[in-house]
């Protein structure tokens, strides 16, 4: 692999990019870690790259060395893990990710549908 392709390049910096640090408050609350975030967080960004589906880059991460590689130079015998934990990932990093596309793009962030119904929200633009 050569130093510039982005297996080189997150191999080289994927510590300094994803320190466990940096996902310490996700895990503070509820749950613990089954698979380090740096992982899953390489995991995620070549599977943005490649336009893969949760299960395709997990399945990558599991038999191709080259991701390996990318997530610090993990043996290949290195464990693979289920789909839902990127599920899981994406839903601690953005709690309204995980309410799907309805809920993001609605303007209040996630009220839409909320405890008072849809109508609930209608006082919150005047009328014209």
């Amino acid at each position: 692999m050569g130093p510039d392709s982005i297996y080189g390049v997150l191999h080289r910096e994927c510590f300094k990019l994803f320190p466990d640090e940096m996902f310490a408050d996700l895990f503070t609350d509820v749950g613990r870690r089954s698979v380090p975030p740096m992982i899953v967080a390489v995991v995620m960004v070549l599977q943005r790259i490649e336009g893969l589906s949760d299960r395709e880059a997990v399945d990558r991460f599991a038999f191709d060395a080259r991701w390996k590689y990318a997530a610090g130079g993990l043996d290949f015998d290195y464990p693979g893990f289920v789909h839902t934990v990127l599920v899981d990932m994406r839903a601690r990093l953005d709690p309204l990710a995980a309410a799907g596309p309805d809920l993001r793009d609605h303007p209040g962030g996630g009220q839409a549908g909320g405890a008072g119904g849809p109508a609930a929200g209608a006082g919150l633009h005047p009328a014209v």
